[in-house]
């Protein structure tokens, strides 16, 4: 019973912490997308047709050569709530892939990507009645850790007309929790330091497909099954849940010469996590929608720059004060190939708008983000 209220409280002090700096790290934390840089770009239109995204893993049999892949993804967050305002940033490596053909038709890849980040850092200081006495006491509350997604998938492309695959997933990751209370005066106040750890297991598998009924055309759809989510402290295992579902589907068309048009749309079950905390980190199901262009622009030192616009909308996991939270982003990056098209590099710029749907204690309060993406990709 100990050990459970552990859990809770955990999820407690960073939900109510979490809100007082960002919208988008309630509950157990931020969905990155599991998005590569160019797929970030087109609003995650090519995700479900892209190798170096591990959406769907049909995709990764027309990878046609050994793949690594690598990204960083920094993020600057600027949240105004009360007529106050307060700025955070995270540094994220959000997405690692590699891939071999084993035969003509068949490619092994094993990727390493965030399912949830869960960091993030707050510090106020306020007046507290303390023995009969008020004192001023600064707290410092910080979360680090994450809940990542290790995939291990085949694809295969039986002709120009299908592709399919299958993946395995294990989910871990880790939650730590600091908080800290410190006075000023150090003689007759003890300052409070606490931290709380909880790790996390589970499983899943996956399956997609690709259809070109056209040289022109590209269909893609693609599912998660979760399976069950553990939280541990330590070696005992506090709360169960399930690993949220996913589907999804999105449609190309590079009809128009120098240009891809794609859109893709994905429903996440993340009500099923609900398992872990309390009400206060309560997870809701949410769309993720989204559309862009990727076509050729001007020459740069004699390479041919790939330039990509997109939009996205959709809901975060977790609400905040009791509402929703929403977000609006829009994108734009770059690609570019080099020594002799055996390595890639992919710059994007997104900016993301958030707020809560409706009422509540924070219905005025909005979250604006700056994120880049830079991703590299290189065939040996």
């Amino acid at each position: 019973m100990r050990a459970r209220s552990m859990c809770l409280a955990i999820v407690v002090a960073a939900s109510s912490a979490g809100a007082q700096g960002t919208l988008s790290t309630q509950g157990f934390g931020f969905p990155p997308g599991e998005f590569s840089s160019r797929a970030l770009a087109t609003g995650g239109g090519l995700a479900q047709l892209d190798p170096q995204s591990p959406i769907n893993p049909a995709t990764i049999s027309s990878a046609g050569d050994p793949l690594l892949f690598l990204q960083y993804e920094p993020e600057f967050r600027r949240i105004t709530l009360g007529g106050e305002t307060q700025k955070t940033r995270t540094s994220r490596f959000p997405l690692a892939i590699a891939s071999v053909p084993v035969r003509s038709k068949t490619t092994v890849s094993a990727s390493v990507s965030t399912l949830l980040d869960r960091s993030w850092e707050t510090q106020t200081t306020r007046d507290q009645p303390v023995a009969g006495d008020v004192a001023s006491v600064t707290e410092h509350v910080r979360s680090i850790g994450a809940i990542n997604d290790v995939r291990l998938a085949v694809g295969y492309a039986a002709n120009t007309f299908l592709q399919f695959g299958v993946g395995a997933h294990v989910f871990t990751g880790r939650n730590q929790l600091e908080f800290q209370q410190t006075f000023p005066d150090s003689l007759h106040f003890v300052s409070v330091n606490q931290t709380t750890t909880l790790d996390y297991t589970g499983l899943g598998i996956s399956a997609g497909v690709i259809l070109h009924p056209s040289s022109a055309v590209a269909i893609a759809v693609s599912g998660r099954k979760g399976g069950d989510l553990k939280a541990h402290v330590a070696d005992t295992v506090v709360a169960t849940a399930k690993i949220p579902d996913r589907y999804g589907a999105a449609i190309a068309y590079a009809g128009i010469a120098g240009a891809n048009l794609s859109f893709q749309v994905n429903r996440d079950l993340w009500s099923s996590i609900n398992g872990l905390g309390s009400e206060d980190a309560r997870a809701v199901d949410a769309w993720d929608i989204g559309g862009g262009v990727e076509g050729t622009g001007p020459r740069l030192l004699d390479r041919v720059l790939l330039v990509r616009l997109g939009a996205r909308y959709r809901t975060l996991p977790f609400v905040a004060a009791g509402s929703e939270v929403r977000e609006l982003s829009f994108a734009g990056g770059l690609g570019i190939q080099f020594s002799r098209n055996r390595a890639a590099f992919d710059a994007t710029l997104q900016h993301s708008s958030r707020s809560p749907q409706s009422g509540g204690t924070l219905s005025d309060a909005r979250e604006r983000a700056f994120t880049l993406s830079f991703g590299l990709r290189v065939r040996p």
